[in-house]
């Protein structure tokens, strides 16, 4: 019974790592160490009780996802305590209620086989719930006044992190437009037969924008000659310098990081992308039999790899 190999301390202090990365700099020490210890805390009670329950089976995923909804929301109501100005010593016994109503809900959907995409909601409505019965019972007891509840109320960390996300993609999403272009402008000059495999592990949206800029004839004069050499110093940069790449240790580190999500969200990071790119990340050991040049490979796993580490920002 329980989660068996379900390494809950490791995974505690990953999701807390994570936390900590991301904690804004205008937070006092004793605030950081307050979020930081909430997160692991919770994560680490929460981990040890899946894998010693005596009455239910968890697998891996299972466990995982439930104890990440308890430091996602840990981390964000935390904040939000600590922005709302609540007195610290009443903090914990809010985030005790929100915690023990996420692991109670998420189980429960669990033996339901919620879908997680809908368990992500029905935690968030319960979260928020949880929340404002803590704000109305510190009202009612005189601790604090209605208009400092509804303050702390109105504080939505998570909103106010998927707002920054979304102006950091809208800046990205220029910045990969140009490099994009500065790529065609490349690619004009390769022969054809090795910019139609290259584009190959492109996806396909990016390799239809690639076509497109490769037909302009005036596309040089449409890009800022200074962007575009910033952009050429980036591939420069980016590329391997020569052949020596230690391709199986390269996997091997590929392989540690493909097991440290959830297949839920691994699916999630891998859609959109080429399907020999997707078997790769399926099974990394197999990648001999995918006949990657060591050049592509190394940036094929770079790029997923990039596409975890965001995965792993925005799971807290």
């Amino acid at each position: 019974m329980g989660a068996e190999g379900f390494l809950y301390k490791e995974f505690a202090d990953d999701l807390s790592s994570q936390a900590r990365a991301v904690l804004p700099p205008d937070l006092s020490q004793e605030e950081k160490d307050y979020i930081y210890n909430t997160v692991k805390n919770y994560c680490f009670i929460a981990g040890e009780a899946l894998f010693n329950d005596k009455e239910h089976n968890y697998t891996v995923e299972q466990a995982s996802i439930i104890t990440q909804f308890i430091g996602e929301w840990s981390f964000h109501k935390s904040m939000d305590i600590i922005k709302g100005n609540i007195p610290n010593q009443f903090r914990d016994s809010i985030m005790q209620k929100i915690a023990f109503t996420i692991f109670e809900i998420a189980k429960q959907a669990t033996f339901k086989n919620v879908p997680t995409e809908d368990m992500i909601g029905l935690v968030e409505h319960h979260v928020k719930k949880a929340y404002n019965e803590a704000l109305a019972e510190l009202t009612k007891r005189g601790v604090i006044d209605k208009e400092q509840a509804e303050f702390a109320a109105n504080q939505s960390n998570i909103d106010e992190m998927a707002k920054q996300d979304n102006e950091a993609i809208a800046a990205s999403s220029d910045i990969k437009i140009l490099k994009l272009a500065a790529f065609a402008l490349l690619a004009k000059k390769l022969p054809n037969d090795k910019v139609t495999t290259i584009l190959t592990k492109f996806s396909q949206s990016d390799a239809n924008i690639v076509l497109q800029y490769m037909s302009m004839d005036n596309l040089e004069s449409q890009i800022d000659p200074s962007l575009l050499a910033q952009c050429l110093k980036q591939f420069q940069e980016e590329l391997p310098q020569n052949d020596n790449i230690n391709i199986p240790k390269i996997m091997r580190a590929f392989g540690r990081n493909v097991k440290s999500v959830p297949a839920i969200y691994l699916e999630k990071i891998v859609s959109g992308e080429r399907s020999n790119v997707s078997k790769l990340v399926e099974n990394p050991s197999n990648y001999e039999k995918l006949a990657f040049s060591p050049q592509i490979l190394n940036l094929i796993c770079k790029h997923i790899e990039s596409k975890i580490n965001d995965y792993q920002k925005k799971s807290v």
